[in-house]
């Protein structure tokens, strides 16, 4: 059931991976000096960096404690029907984290440049989550240990999200002023009981008990006691984050236990060894750059990839993939190839950085091309196989399905090419352009296109989708006309109004009904 109902999000989250990647290979573009004019670099750069953060990753990571709910037995429709409603509210924030920094309204900070505001529409999400949780709990006769911790965590989760990330009094801001070992003992906290929860749904043994329970309440403890400090007394000393940013070792040892004790395999659980692999390192590297004097040398750049690139780059991707093969088949091949295309970007932005500090003697650009190449590579990567990507189009394809396929190609992916190239498009045609205002009639444009998109990832709703864009064409197309004729606007407002008509007319006077005669036929 759990399968069914989650394979048309699996795939629609994919799309956000695929989009945080293009805004990566952007970038490194712009650092070559091209396409520059199209988006600032540094909101190429925050838009690529909030969505791997807040799109595809975390989307597949809230599905875990559902995977095993879905492998007990106990998940019903009540509960899949809460789980859906968080992710849609998801999805509206990153629409809503995606426009405002293509906006240009930002934060300045590292890991949440979106407004602090956007954090009430994932609190409200969370909320949902919750009640998809207390849903699915009720039907265990004895709840496991594992849920009643889980449980707690996810309650906490959406009001502590507030408190953390507010501007005045929360743990965002503080982290950018000097060293900040505490914040990474507790994103780590927060990915070691992932990994847990992780390395139960691919564990064989249904049994599976965890050892040395110590390893991680040592630096939950601290963890929680550096928060209280930061937020009501004042800043920590180096040396007290130093002691925080060293308790993540214990996290070593911990994973490996659990790996043993869940009896996993290299040769069954590739992703999630990888997963786990650059997670540990990314541990170890952080400790060692925390010292003082290697993090000075290291820091003298922007560009030497440090443990956070590693973590998420590499850690947090594969989590989440890992996460999801129970309901996709990843090969081994794509894993690895994946993870190479990774490693090599990484590779070379450290190359880069060296240079850059001055202790290679070397043309930095050469690295940026690099880098831009291997981006390039990986986004093939996302992209080659459907299985992953796109497996509703392997079938047979219906009337419906060619003209939600036609409209997504026209709206989804041609809003997009607006959005991002509209100023270019808009002075050759020599019309005048208007940022703001362009932007959001191109994200209406796009948002057409998603619910065609929709129809063809949900063929139980293709006619659904497909009539709503048409009477959202409709209204489009009228209005749209009426500005043309009025004098607002020019002749690109007439081409939009014949587009839609076009649609409207196809769907209306062909698709549909030959659509539902050949399928009675077939019946």
């Amino acid at each position: 059931m759990l399968k069914t109902r989650l394979a048309p999000h699996i795939r629609f989250s994919y799309l956000f991976l695929v989009l945080a990647a293009f805004f990566g290979l952007l970038y490194a573009l712009q650092l070559l000096g091209i396409g520059t004019d199209l988006i600032r670099p540094d909101l190429a750069r925050s838009l690529h960096i909030s969505l791997m953060l807040y799109g595809f990753i975390p989307l597949m990571m809230t599905l875990l404690p559902f995977a095993l709910f879905d492998r007990d037995g106990v998940m019903d429709e009540k509960a899949a029907a809460y789980l859906e409603r968080f992710l849609w509210v998801w999805y509206t924030f990153l629409v809503f984290m995606i426009f405002s920094l293509l906006s240009g309204v930002r934060r300045g900070l590292p890991f949440y440049d979106f407004p602090y505001e956007l954090n009430f529409l994932l609190a409200l999400a969370g909320l949902f989550y919750i009640a998809a949780i207390f849903k699915s709990i009720a039907n265990y006769e004895r709840k496991p240990l594992w849920v009643k911790v889980s449980l707690v965590l996810v309650v906490v989760s959406p009001f502590a999200l507030l408190v953390l990330m507010n501007p005045k009094y929360g743990q965002v801001e503080k982290m950018l002023m000097g060293p900040h070992g505490d914040n990474t003992l507790g994103m780590s906290f927060a990915l070691v009981a992932v990994y847990y929860l992780a390395v139960k749904l691919a564990s064989p043994k249904r049994t599976f008990r965890t050892r040395w329970h110590i390893l991680w309440i040592i630096p939950l403890v601290c963890y929680l006691g550096s928060v209280l400090y930061r937020s009501f007394v004042g800043s920590l000393s180096y040396d007290a984050e130093w002691f925080l940013q060293y308790l993540t070792l214990l996290y070593i040892p911990l994973l490996a236990l659990w790996w043993k004790d869940a009896g996993l395999s290299l040769k069954k659980h590739l992703t999630l060894f990888i997963s786990m692999a650059a997670f540990l390192f990314a541990d170890v590297e952080g400790n060692i750059l925390f010292i003082p004097h290697l993090r000075e040398l290291f820091h003298r750049n922007d560009l030497v990839v440090g443990h956070a690139h590693v973590a998420v780059g590499i850690g947090l991707l594969f989590l989440a993939l890992s996460i999801v093969e129970p309901f996709v088949r990843i090969s081994a091949k794509r894993a690895l190839y994946l993870t190479a295309m990774l490693l090599l970007m990484a590779l070379v932005l450290t190359v880069s950085g060296f240079a850059q500090a001055g202790f290679l003697p070397m043309q930095i650009e050469a690295m940026w091309a690099l880098r831009a190449l291997f981006g390039l590579l990986f986004i093939g990567g996302l992209l080659y196989g459907p299985k992953l990507a796109f497996p509703a189009f392997i079938r047979r394809l219906r009337w419906v399905d060619g003209y939600n396929l036609a409209g997504f190609l026209s709206d989804g992916l041609g809003g997009l090419m607006l959005v991002l190239f509209g100023g270019s498009l808009y002075h050759f045609l020599g019309q005048g352009y208007a940022p703001g205002y362009q932007q959001i009639v191109f994200g209406f444009v796009m948002g057409v296109g998603l619910i065609h998109l929709l129809g063809m990832l949900m063929p139980a709703y293709a006619y659904a989708m497909a009539e709503a864009t048409v009477m959202v064409r409709i209204l489009t197309a009228a209005g749209f006309f009426a500005l043309y004729k009025a004098g607002v606007l020019g002749w690109i407002a007439l081409a939009v109004a014949l587009v839609d008509l076009a649609f409207v007319l196809a769907y209306l006077l062909g698709v549909k009904e030959r659509a539902k005669r050949l399928e009675a036929e077939a019946a």
